[in-house]
């Protein structure tokens, strides 16, 4: 018929024994669909679902960190963390794309629920330089750090050997001191908080990368009073969370040095030994 549009798809015949020659069969096509990743995001946290997503009755989904930390009420006050949003986990559950790190290296395809897990420890993720207004982002950040800030006496890089005890003199007024593992790849950060009243927390992150199987570094912190051989010696032990930039550090424990240990020019000296997950 003129008029119609010669581009339309239209549906072919197919002969099929013992059936109509003349029944049409619709051409399937391979495009695939299309999601804006700000439309499959928690509402709440705005982070990616994760592979538990619950709503209200009200169909409000949320995931289940968002739903303790609003006591399982749902902004339009309906109760939250009771039903599970099957529907949206069985879609997100089917949906895979590479991984975010891919222009690094990373050749992992990764499901929707499982994103954040594997980027978290992807290997070929990227490290923020922890020195204020440096805007280096990259895998080197090690050399990063032994060309461009080593050599600065207010930012001067500390180098530890594994399974030793090694001695930092800490400024109060510098914000972390960063340690360079022997290995030439390995990095850590003391961080010298000011969140607690009458002295300084002190605590270690690493910067990566992790050890072979995720597994945990373990550390102890000691810190003597300079000139008084009966105070008493302050330690913390644990294990140093894994961190890409220095705001996501959040501790879970640290060494209280009270205001009473600085000497009078201000500065400490922390023991710190690396103990295991090498």
């Amino acid at each position: 018929m003129q008029g119609q549009d010669s581009g339309a798809k239209r549906a072919r015949t197919v002969p099929q024994k013992g059936g109509n020659v003349n029944q049409p069969q619709v051409e399937e096509s391979s495009d695939p669909y299309t999601v804006e990743a700000e439309k499959i995001r928690c509402d709440i946290c705005f982070q990616p679902f994760g592979d538990q997503i619950f709503m209200c009755k009200n169909g409000h989904p949320a995931c289940a960190s968002c739903c303790l930390t609003m006591n399982r009420k749902c902004y339009c006050t309906e109760p939250i963390g009771d039903i599970r949003c099957r529907p949206l986990e069985t879609i997100l559950e089917a949906m895979t794309r590479p991984c975010s790190f891919k222009a690094h290296g990373c050749r992992e395809i990764v499901s929707y629920a499982g994103m954040r897990g594997h980027e978290a420890a992807c290997r070929f993720a990227p490290h923020h330089c922890p020195f204020d207004g440096c805007t280096y982002y990259g895998l080197r950040l090690y050399n990063h750090i032994q060309v461009d800030h080593a050599d600065d006496p207010d930012e001067a890089a500390v180098i530890v050997r594994c399974n030793q005890r090694s001695t930092i003199t800490l400024q109060k007024k510098m914000p972390f001191r960063v340690l360079l593992h022997r290995d030439q790849a390995s990095m850590f950060l003391l961080v010298n908080g000011g969140d607690v009243l009458a002295g300084r927390s002190l605590s270690l992150a690493s910067m990566g990368p992790r050890p072979t199987g995720n597994a945990e570094v373990k550390y102890k912190l000691e810190v003597k009073k300079r000139n008084d051989p009966e105070a008493l010696v302050l330690s913390s032990s644990g294990a140093a969370p894994f961190v890409r930039r220095l705001e996501d550090f959040r501790a879970k424990g640290f060494l209280f040095v009270p205001n009473s240990y600085w000497d009078s020019s201000d500065s400490v000296s922390v023991t710190v030994h690396l103990t295991g997950g090498w």
